[in-house]
């Protein structure tokens, strides 16, 4: 087994909305036949039991870019990078370079963040970025990202979801995790 079948990165999102009280409200939690429709047909098919379940906290895994993967690779090197410094979130249905439709308005505009290390498996082995947006406005987000420039710049990891229906007065907190880790 060489070194690349026992090492790896993924990024994990956590999401929880809560209502303008405070209160937690309910999210779907999609699994992998969620996944599969929704990647095929671009469907948002949220049947319980069948395609995820509602919950209070939604864990989902999502991609890291060829852009993330490129800028690690330049800080693991010691080269000049961009690093991690902005969340972003959208309406869209997604691709791998930039968010299908970044909410630019109403709460949800990008925001810079300070990602930190943190502990997953073995010490220092995740960065993650965390964020509450709070609405304005009414919106069905369905993507996260995390890119290294106020605007533009490389989207640097990336998720679609079942979308999350807020309205103003709603609050959206993110954790974004990337984790380094041997398999």
């Amino acid at each position: 087994m060489n070194s690349m079948d026992r090492t790896g990165m993924k990024g994990i999102v956590e999401l929880q909305l809560r209502d303008s009280s405070g209160n937690t409200k309910s999210l779907f939690q999609p699994n992998k036949l969620w996944d599969a429709v929704n990647k095929l047909f671009k469907v948002d098919l949220r049947l319980p039991f069948i395609t995820g379940r509602w919950t209070k906290n939604v864990v989902v895994y999502n991609t890291v870019t060829t852009a993330g993967l490129s800028e690690c690779a330049k800080l693991l090197g010691g080269v000049t990078a961009d690093p991690i410094s902005h969340m972003a979130i959208g309406i869209g249905t997604g691709g791998t370079t930039a968010l299908n439709s970044e909410i630019v308005t109403g709460g949800g505009e990008r925001v810079a963040v300070t990602p930190t290390s943190e502990t997953t498996t073995s010490a220092g082995d995740t960065a993650q970025a965390v964020n509450t947006f709070t609405f304005t406005d009414t919106f069905a987000v369905t993507e996260e990202g995390l890119l290294n420039n106020a605007s533009g710049g490389d989207l640097i990891a990336y998720r679609t979801f079942s979308a999350v229906n807020v309205a103003s007065g709603d609050s959206l907190q993110i954790t974004h995790k990337i984790v380094l880790s041997a398999v």
